[in-house]
């Protein structure tokens, strides 16, 4: 289970540069170089849309049920 959970992870990571590297048009040395900063901005990012998400549906249900 645990190499699988690192296997998947080091997929994601592997996309998220190369994802970074075409989108901002950098080598894939430039973006390797920077991964910890990508996955990092990757992570808050996928944090806050869930957590505004979760307060957005937490708003519409109250207001509905009241």
């Amino acid at each position: 289970m645990r190499l699988r959970a690192a296997l998947i992870s080091l997929a994601v990571c592997i996309g998220l540069d190369a994802l970074a590297a075409w989108l901002f048009g950098w080598s894939l040395d430039r973006a390797v170089a920077l991964a910890p900063v990508v996955v990092i901005v990757a992570g808050a990012t996928a944090f806050l849309f869930v957590l505004w998400t979760r307060i957005a549906l937490d708003l519409w249900r109250g207001r509905r049920g009241s």
